[in-house]
């Protein structure tokens, strides 16, 4: 079998890729001087867990679509990357208003 690691912004960019067709969200723009950052990925073995943080469109039902992210992004690093996916923590930083 062979061994390989993927690059943490390479897994970044694939969460990133799966939630792009989402017009009911954004991902979330820290303030420039916080330390969180809207994605990130703890990978351990062959287990990764995720935390997004996000903008939802004003008047979204926020546990639905959290449910619709968590499904996006698990079934995206899947396929791509071969990971299991113990979690994917969703975590609603602001809203925007529908229409922009």
């Amino acid at each position: 079998m062979t061994e390989y690691r993927i690059a943490t912004s390479v897994l970044e960019d694939i969460v990133r890729g799966s939630l792009a067709a989402h017009d009911r969200i954004r991902i979330h723009a820290p303030l420039p001087l916080t330390r969180t950052r809207p994605v990130e990925i703890l990978v351990d073995s062959d287990k990764c867990e995720v935390t997004v943080h996000l903008d939802a469109r004003l008047g979204e039902a926020l546990p639905a679509l959290a449910s619709d992210v968590r499904s996006a992004i698990a079934g995206a690093l899947g396929r791509m990357t071969g990971l299991a996916v113990g979690s994917v923590d969703v975590i609603f930083a602001s809203v925007f208003p529908a229409g922009t």
